[in-house]
C-alpha cells in the first residue's frame, strides 16, 4: 500500500482514486508521515462491512470518520477529472464514482483498521459453498474417534442398557446430571453403574431402572438413563449449545431423534399454522438407507452426507446402526463400550423428595 502525504493527495485526488482502479491497491493518505485515512477500491470496502457486521459483540466502539483531505468540501457532486466525488455528511468520507459506477472509496485510517479486526473474525470461519461442501464431506470420511456409538444400537433398540441416550454440549457431566435431578451425595461418592447392579441382586431392588448413567466423551457429555417413571427432569437452563436425544420405545416400535441448537428445534418438522402440526422427534424407522432422509433445506440436511457415507463404509446392516454410525460421522459422538457392559461407569439415583 502507497503512502501519499495530504498535500499531494489534495493537489491530485483524480490521480489518485485512477491509481485504486487501475491497480485494486489502496492508498494511504498520511499528515506529517502519520497515516490519517485510506483510498480504496469500493468492492473491498464492501467485502470488510459484509464481514463485519456478521462479528457480534466487542468493546471497542466504531470510530468517527477522522480527519479527510481537508475541510470546506463542496456540496453536491464534485467532478475530479472522469470521476465524480461524493462526500459524505460528515464532510469527511467520500465515494467516487464513474460512469454511476462506485470505483473507490475514502475511510479514516482508524475505520479501516477497526473493519479488518472485525471482518478478520468472521472470515476466520468461512468457506465459500464448493469449499465448505468438500471439506464437510472430508470430515464425514474420517471414522469416530473412539469407540463411537453404533455399537449399542442393537442393545438400544431393546431397551437395554437404557432407553434414553442423550449427549449434551456445553455443561461438564456432573452439572447436567445434577441440573437433571440426580443424587448430590451419589454424585460426590463416585457411584458406579455395576455397584447398583450388585445391590439390586442382593437386596432384591429394582434401583438398576431408576439411575441416570454419565460422562464425557469427545468434548460431549452423554447420559443413559430408563424413562419409565419420568424421575429426571431434563431441563437445563440456559440450554446448551447442542442437544441431542435418543429414545427408545420397544412395545411400540418408536425409536426417536430430536436435535436442538441453543434450545432450538432442529427437526424438519417446524411449526406451521398450529401447535399441533410440530412434531417433536424423527423417528428412525423413517430412515431407508440409499434415501436422503432430510430436505436440502432443512436444517438437518448436513446428515445426508454423512449418512450416505455410513452406507458407503458398510459396517452395519441395521438401519439404526447405520443412522447412529452417520450420527458419529457428523457430531463425534461417542460411549465408552468396555464401562459402560461392565457397569463402570458413573451414575446417581434421583435425589431424594
Amino acid at each position: 500500500m502507497d503512502n501519499v502525504e495530504l498535500s499531494d493527495a489534495i493537489a491530485d485526488l483524480a490521480g489518485l482514486v485512477g491509481r485504486v482502479e487501475e491497480t485494486g491497491e489502496r492508498v494511504c493518505v498520511t499528515d506529517g508521515g502519520e497515516p490519517t485515512s485510506v483510498l480504496l477500491p469500493a468492492a473491498e470496502l464492501a467485502e470488510l462491512e459484509h464481514f463485519a457486521q456478521r462479528t457480534h459483540g466487542g468493546v471497542r466502539p466504531r470510530p468517527g470518520p477522522g480527519p479527510g483531505p481537508g475541510p470546506g468540501q463542496p456540496f453536491g457532486p464534485d467532478p475530479q477529472g472522469p470521476y465524480i466525488r461524493y462526500v459524505h455528511a460528515d464532510g469527511r468520507r467520500m465515494t467516487f464514482v464513474r460512469d454511476r459506477v462506485v470505483v473507490a472509496e475514502l475511510r479514516s485510517a482508524a475505520e479501516i483498521d477497526w473493519l479488518e479486526d472485525r471482518a478478520r473474525t468472521a472470515r476466520q470461519g468461512y468457506m465459500p459453498p464448493k469449499q465448505a461442501a468438500a471439506f464437510e464431506e472430508f470430515l464425514a470420511r474420517q471414522g469416530p474417534v473412539g469407540d463411537g456409538v453404533a455399537w449399542i444400537a442393537g442393545s438400544w433398540r431393546c431397551q437395554q442398557p437404557f432407553t434414553k441416550l442423550e449427549f449434551i454440549k456445553g455443561p461438564t457431566a456432573e452439572d447436567v446430571a445434577l441440573a437433571y435431578g440426580a443424587d448430590a451425595r451419589d454424585i460426590a461418592d463416585g457411584l458406579l453403574l455395576h455397584q447398583v447392579e450388585e445391590q439390586d441382586a442382593r437386596e432384591g431392588t429394582d434401583d438398576l431402572t431408576r439411575v441416570l448413567a454419565f460422562g464425557e466423551e469427545n468434548g460431549w457429555t452423554w447420559l443413559g438413563y430408563h424413562d419409565f417413571d419420568h424421575a429426571f427432569s431434563r431441563l437445563l437452563d440456559p440450554p446448551p449449545a447442542q442437544q441431542i436425544t435418543l429414545g427408545a420405545t420397544m412395545a411400540k416400535a418408536i425409536y426417536a431423534f430430536s436435535y436442538f441448537e441453543d434450545g432450538v428445534y432442529q427437526n424438519p418438522f417446524p411449526v406451521e399454522d398450529g401447535a399441533e402440526d410440530r412434531r417433536d422427534m424423527y423417528e428412525l424407522i423413517w430412515y431407508t438407507p440409499g434415501e436422503a432422509p432430510f430436505a436440502p433445506e432443512a436444517p438437518l440436511s448436513f446428515l445426508n452426507l454423512h449418512l450416505r457415507i455410513a452406507e458407503k463404509a458398510g459396517n452395519w446392516t441395521d438401519n439404526i446402526a447405520l443412522f447412529f454410525e452417520g450420527l458419529e460421522r457428523a457430531f463425534g459422538l461417542a460411549l465408552p463400550r468396555d464401562a459402560i457392559t461392565s457397569g463402570n461407569v458413573r451414575c446417581a439415583r434421583p435425589a431424594r423428595r
